[in-house]
């Protein structure tokens, strides 16, 4: 006790001896009214040790002499510090020695207070310091586990019948934690038979990694894992510790699926690599064939012609096939250039009909096509554009029985422009639709071969990404047809130029009649307005003529034109207006708009296509140029 009162801080120290001392001092006048102070003074020894301990041996000398004086002052003769009796003179030697060693005792008693607390400060500042260090060590060690970014996990095995029947999670990093979904406070402590990432196996951890917490070792495998985000792979290395066991586990998912589209890639190209050569060896046998009929003695004219028939359809089909090739590698090394012009969108199907027409009539196929309800022009290669839809015509044509209907759809809104081919063929499995735009793809080379090399669909999408544009494909599952589409970007339509004016020929010969049509005629201008008005009638139009944007916009109420001629400039309300009006109209929004302006700057094309025109003419028109587009919207009305 004395010891720890030794440790005390200074001033706790000179309370407790202030309290101490008093306390004797007290006790000592209640003894000395009763005892008339005879002996009382051998109460101050018992403070004597206190008082050295707390303030060291001087204090304890000066009480004890005090103490001494007193008792001498209360022995006869009373008052003085004479002694006269001998017992009293005893008491007092007695008194002084035994004070003294008390005064000695408490002097080594505060020595050993004093080296048992350096020693007791020692031991606390060093289990402190083993404290920082265990912390600091924990905090790098989780520092330098997340900083790592891959799941890493301690398990400890749980004994069931002398056996590991399960793990237990022990700790995890920060990515380990992510695999859960719950935090990694309620994940730790928990089995691994009932908290775990979502579609991991159980038991295949409890069999890879049982024999690690038993016997010292290390192990890696890779674990398959059907999580929500689909298939997933992770690369576990494990290791034992202690009779725990330490994993981390990294995600190789981007790996392995790379792996499996590389084993993929070598598939198709060995299938590609037999298709080839099978495709180039068709058009070499009827070659090879004919060029020994052609020897033949006595061969009739007819006989000949047939021959090269056959050689001009043959040579055709293998230029084809290298065609394909060769755009592929184009492709491949961004050597291939569009040649961007206005195009029709009417005259791009008509190519690609045209291409494909001998696939098509050969299986009997009917096919319906369905152009936009008026002219449609796009900035667009159109020997490319027609390649793409042409494939997309003569793979419908390869992959539905004889006899099939196959329709050609194209429509133009606000969003973009959908060039579609719909077939009532074989179908596409719902699982093969992400696959077949992938180069040497076949939709079913096993049942269906029909010929090709399985590059006409990665080419065609990667033609149409390079007008901006993308393609997709639709089933409704096998042998319920299928739908691809190309999808241009509304921003590649464009309003054509003027065409230029072609030399009449010496002799023309007489034309049909062209069909009656309503048209309206805007201009503000009176006379401009009434000279093309009648220039139109003569043409057998019926026609309407107002001279402002307002009373275009009145007559539409009730009547309906099929074909709008539009001055840009007109007061109030402008062309520009009057056109956004007529297209904001279910009735009239289908209307071929055919600018008549002075206007004809290209910034000024791009403000009449941006309003929905369908031509863009400057004044003074030519009559050949305006026909030409009045006929180019009668044959889509």
């Amino acid at each position: 006790m004395i010891v720890r009162i030794a440790q005390f801080p200074a001033r706790k120290r000179l309370v407790l001896g202030l309290a101490a001392g008093a306390a004797v001092l007290l006790l000592q006048q209640a003894l000395t009214v009763v005892a008339h102070g005879r002996l009382t003074f051998l109460l101050v020894s018992a403070s004597l040790p206190l008082i050295t301990v707390l303030f060291g041996a001087v204090p304890g000398v000066l009480l004890l002499i005090g103490g001494t004086a007193f008792g001498s002052l209360w022995m006869q003769p009373l008052g003085t510090l004479t002694v006269e009796a001998r017992d009293d003179q005893i008491v007092l030697l007695v008194y002084v020695v035994v004070g003294g060693l008390l005064v000695l005792a408490g002097q080594q008693l505060a020595m050993v207070a004093k080296r048992a607390g350096k020693a007791e400060a020692a031991s606390h500042e060093a289990g402190e310091r083993l404290l920082r260090v265990e912390r600091d060590a924990r905090h790098r060690f989780d520092v330098a586990l997340n900083s790592a970014g891959v799941p890493f996990c301690i398990l400890t095995p749980v004994i069931r019948e002398n056996r590991i029947g399960e793990f237990r999670w022990d700790y995890l990093n920060d990515a380990a934690a992510q695999l859960f979904n719950q935090t990694a406070a309620v994940v730790i402590g928990s089995s691994t038979t009932y908290v775990r990432p979502a579609g991991w196996d159980p038991d295949i951890l409890l069999d890879r990694l049982a024999p690690l917490a038993e016997i010292a070792g290390r192990d890696a495998f890779d674990l398959r894992v059907e999580g929500k985000n689909g298939e997933q792979w992770f690369h576990v290395v494990a290791a034992s510790l202690d009779g725990s066991v330490v994993a981390w586990f990294g995600d190789v998912t981007p790996r392995v699926r790379a792996e499996q589209a590389l084993s993929e890639a070598d598939r198709r190209k060995d299938e590609f690599l037999a298709t080839l050569a099978h495709e180039l060896r068709n058009p070499l046998a009827p070659i090879r064939q004919v060029a020994e009929i052609l020897e033949q003695p006595g061969l009739t004219e007819q006989r000949r012609d047939w021959c090269i028939t056959i050689l001009r359809r043959q040579s055709a089909a293998m230029a084809l096939l290298l065609d394909d090739l060769l755009d592929v590698s184009r492709i491949t090394r961004g050597a291939l250039t569009l040649r961007k012009e206005a195009v029709a969108v009417k005259d791009v199907i008509d190519d690609a009909v045209e291409i494909a027409r001998p696939m098509l009539e050969g299986k009997g196929h009917e096919w319906v096509l369905k152009h936009p309800a008026r002219p449609v022009h796009i900035e667009a290669d159109r020997l490319r554009l027609a390649q793409v839809l042409a494939n997309l015509l003569t793979n419908a044509a390869k992959y539905t029985p004889p006899g099939g209907r196959i329709e050609v759809d194209a429509r133009a809104d606000d969003s973009e422009i959908v060039l579609s081919v719909a077939d009532n063929g074989i179908g596409i499995e719902p699982e093969k639709l992400s696959a077949i735009f992938s180069m040497f793809s076949q939709v079913n080379p096993d049942h269906h071969r029909q010929g090709g090399l399985g590059i006409g669909l990665a080419l065609s999408r990667s033609l149409i990404e390079l007008h901006g544009g993308r393609i997709t494909a639709s089933s409704a599952g096998k042998d319920q047809g299928s739908c691809f589409a190309i999808h241009l970007p509304v921003q590649c339509k464009v309003v054509p130029p003027p065409v230029r004016k072609r030399e009449a020929p010496a002799t023309q010969a007489p034309t049909e009649k062209q069909e009656r049509r309503r048209i309206l005629v805007v201009d503000d201008n009176v006379d401009a307005a009434d000279a093309l008005t009648a220039l139109l009638e003569l043409e057998g139009h019926e026609v309407r003529t107002v001279y402002s944007g307002e009373e275009a916009v009145d007559i539409l109420s009730h009547y309906g034109p099929q074909i709008v001629l539009l001055d840009l400039g007109l007061p109030g309300m402008t062309g520009i207006d009057v056109a956004r009006q007529i297209r904001a109209r279910p009735a009239t929004k289908d209307v071929t708009l055919i600018a008549i302006t002075g206007w004809g700057q290209p910034q000024d094309r791009a403000r009449t296509a941006d309003a929905g025109f369908d031509f863009h003419f400057t004044k003074p028109v030519d009559v050949e140029q305006l026909n030409e587009a009045i006929d180019s919207a009668l044959s889509v009305s």
